[in-house]
């Protein structure tokens, strides 16, 4: 046998068991084009988690002193609050990386002969995506690793995070393992022998290749040396939690029967989101202009890095022709706009004349053929968009702010002066030069001496003043039954994976969503 199926054989040797499943589609059934293109968007993906890893590294250097606290001094309410937004961020993006490196991972039974470019690029998304993983999660559990206090805490359930139970332990597991270290060694070994074959897959100039090729390169030289110097203590101490542990793979979404279930889904209901057309109809006869969305798309996260079920927030603007049939013939709309400079005939030609290019693509349709109701902030920057973009996804709730419609209108203006801006990767609500889909919402309605707004308070996670969808709905429940409240409910839709459909859910479902767990396959 010669040395790259050897190789090979000890890759697959090093996988950690699966749970029996029905087999899933895997992505390797697309055709080579199609396969590319995911493999790419995926790299592109990696590539922000990897990111997003090191922002979260840096970080937890500078408050290093909270981890080396002594575990008889108990932590204050703040200080749990920044251990557990900073826990529950690293293990968003370190799930996150393993749903791609799962999804990749039968490169191995892929024909590197026959099928060189989805046997190389499979290799590049699963070894780069483990090396990330390593670097960062042997970092990560050397800091934390075998204190009490620490681990009790990262163990319990945070709803409010996104974390489940016993999370922190079934992490040590995955990180601190043999076949995981030996995937590590096996792989770099692999990938210089793979360097004529990524030639002849084209995959060498191909964007981010060249970078991921680096960053497997550092990550590795650094969860090498962590353990060759720490490794025996860390498998030591990790070693009772793991034995005692035996029901981990039942439930950890990172276990590969999940995360391949995980990517057959994404993979073969692209375009096929749970809400229904005919439900994103109905529910679009009780919307109004000014309206508060919040969305979600299973194992398509936006936001990762920041905690909750809900990850993704939209303003509903209506039509052209719905906007200026709710504004333009309300007395205090006129009122404002005829102190507006040029005394605008109607909040719609105010809005015409001030943004007219913006008008004109407002004013038409999306790709689908659908007009344009929604402005958001999604990866290619804050866009108008449609029903199918917007409203055909997993999960959609619905909340109308209590206010004038004046408020909203003003509200309204200023989302059409972020249009066009950037998305906002780093989540810095204190910039306005790129906007995440949030910050759209909160700055939009951002209270000011002309209007009320809302007040909805950032959260801290992981020592930066920001705000994850989730806490929109949080304040919803909050504030609830309250004369102050802010939000009224709309509607709710809720998805329904097993049953391949959503449902219609009352303001009860609704205000409880938030507490779902981000990654809690069953989805409640």
């Amino acid at each position: 046998m010669s040395a790259a199926p050897l190789l090979l054989a000890w890759l697959v040797f090093a996988s950690t068991p699966a749970t029996p499943t029905a087999a899933p589609k895997s992505v390797y059934a697309l055709d080579d084009d199609a396969f590319i293109d995911q493999a790419q968007a995926d790299l592109e993906q990696l590539e922000r988690y990897t990111r997003g890893l090191r922002r979260l590294q840096d970080e937890v250097k500078q408050s290093r002193a909270l981890y080396l606290q002594k575990q008889s001094v108990p932590y204050t309410p703040d200080q749990k609050q920044q251990l557990l937004t900073t826990w529950a961020t690293f293990f968003d993006y370190f799930v996150s990386t393993e749903v791609i490196r799962q999804r990749y991972w039968d490169f191995v039974k892929v024909p590197s002969l026959t099928q060189p470019k989805k046997h190389a690029w499979g290799f590049l998304l699963t070894h780069g995506a483990l090396t990330t993983e390593l670097a960062h999660g042997l970092t990560y559990a050397e800091l934390t690793g075998g204190r009490k206090q620490l681990e009790t805490l990262l163990d319990e359930p945070s709803a409010e995070y996104g974390v489940p139970p016993r999370a922190f332990a079934r992490f040590k597991d995955k990180v601190i393992h043999v076949a995981t270290t030996t995937q590590l060694y096996t792989g770099d070994t692999y990938k210089e022998q793979l360097r004529p074959l990524l030639v002849k897959a084209g995959a060498l100039d191909a964007p981010r290749v060249p970078w991921v090729m680096q960053e497997m390169k550092l990550n590795s030289e650094v969860a090498k040396g962590l353990l060759v110097k720490r490794g025996p203590t860390m498998f030591a101490k990790a070693a009772v939690d793991v034995t005692q542990d035996s029901t981990q793979r039942a439930f950890f979404p990172v276990q590969r029967a999940v995360a391949e279930w995980m990517g057959d889904t994404r993979v073969h209901r692209t375009g096929q989101p749970l809400i229904s057309r005919e439900q994103a109809l109905g529910v679009l006869k009780r919307m109004e202009p000014g309206d508060i969305m919040v969305a979600r798309q299973n194992w398509y996260l936006s936001n990762i890095g920041l905690p909750g079920f809900w990850p993704h927030a939209e303003l509903f603007v209506g039509t052209a022709q719905e906007l200026a049939a709710y504004f333009d013939e309300d007395t205090d709309v006129k009122a404002w706009v005829a102190t507006l400079p040029g005394k605008p005939a109607s909040f719609s030609a105010h809005l015409a004349s001030a943004y007219p290019a913006k008008w004109a693509e407002y004013s038409g349709k999306d790709s689908h053929g659908d007009p344009i109701r929604i402005i958001e902030s999604i990866s290619e920057g804050v866009s108008f968009t449609g029903l199918e973009h917007g409203m055909r996804v997993d999960y959609l709730g619905i909340m109308r702010p209590r206010l004038p419609r004046v408020d909203k209108a003003r509200a309204i203006l200023r989302a059409f002066a972020y249009q066009g801006r950037p998305y906002d990767f780093d989540f810095d609500f204190f910039s306005d030069q790129t906007l995440v889909c949030t910050e759209l919402v909160w700055k939009s309605y951002a209270p000011s001496k002309e209007m009320r707004g809302l007040a909805v308070p950032l959260v801290d996670v992981v020592g930066r003043r920001t705000l994850p969808a989730n806490e929109l709905v949080r304040l919803f429940d909050a504030e609830h039954g309250r004369d102050s409240r802010q939000l009224d409910f709309v509607a709710f839709l809720d998805g329904r994976e097993g049953e391949g459909l959503a449902k219609e859910a009352d303001e009860a479902a609704f205000r409880y969503s938030y507490r779902r767990a981000k990654w809690d396959i069953a989805q409640e």
